[in-house]
């Protein structure tokens, strides 16, 4: 005679596999990261060819290139490549993430899943030399899709102001032929940063290789707008729905 499993929601795992999550219930906790971020102004018809619908570009269409190397977080060692646009939900300005690409399998797994972020491994560098500090995105290893370069010249006024939310789109497909997406949110990441130093200066992009398959270069660098390094550490809560894509 055939027995129904044991396994319901209150003893199964909170990812993953259900008997072995592959990973833990946020929040996670980053320590000492630093990071490099250059903003520039892009063209507004590429952006909003990637830009979901329950968002609206702000004027004029801004992008920002941003490298972080995480030596201490509750998933591990890792760097990251977030490529992201300034925008607004409903007139609240926010910061709506395009790609992302991490070097290791826990916070890609979670960030996909939890938050809906856009995330791929790649192979990411982040090095200083002289006075520079520079990080690079080759995917696949060999490939190099994008670069940056950041000297750190002067501290930054700090102004007080309140950081722009992410948001992001959670996209999962149906497992029917033809369905509707399981889900299609915008998605806003609740953290809270605790910046320890940072530095404004002079700083570049260089898309290397175009890639139909990561298209990072999508959005043209028009001009360059804002270059910085900061040293910060964060802790990452859970997310926010804030509107569906229809």
């Amino acid at each position: 005679m055939a027995k129904n499993g044991r396994l319901t929601l209150k003893n199964a795992g909170f990812s993953m596999p259900a008997d072995a999550a592959a990973y833990q219930r946020p929040p996670f906790y980053y320590r000492d990261t630093r990071s490099i971020s250059v903003a520039f102004e892009t063209d507004p018809d590429a952006a909003l060819e990637a830009l979901p619908a329950p968002l609206s570009l702000r004027e004029p269409a801004t992008a920002i290139l941003s490298f972080f190397e995480y030596p201490w977080t509750t998933f591990g060692p890792y760097n990251e490549a977030i490529l992201s646009l300034m925008v607004e939900h409903r007139g609240r300005p926010m910061n709506y993430i395009m790609h992302i690409a991490v070097t290791t399998e826990p916070p890609m797994l979670a960030g996909r899943e939890i938050w809906g972020f856009p995330k791929k491994l790649a192979q990411i560098e982040f090095k200083r030399e002289r006075d520079m500090i520079y990080a690079t995105l080759e995917r696949p290893a060999g490939v190099r899709l994008v670069s940056e370069i950041v000297r750190p010249e002067r501290p930054a006024v700090d102004d007080h102001s309140a950081p722009v939310p992410p948001a992001s789109l959670r996209l999962i497909p149906s497992p029917e032929e033809n369905g509707r997406p399981s889900c299609a949110e915008i998605i806003e990441t609740v953290s809270e940063v605790k910046v320890h130093e940072a530095w404004i200066g002079t700083g570049s992009i260089a898309f290397a290789e175009g890639s139909r398959l990561d298209p990072w270069n999508r959005l043209p660098v028009k001009r360059i707008l804002h270059a910085s390094y900061t040293r910060s550490e964060m802790t990452l809560g859970f997310g926010i729905v804030i509107d569906r894509l229809e």
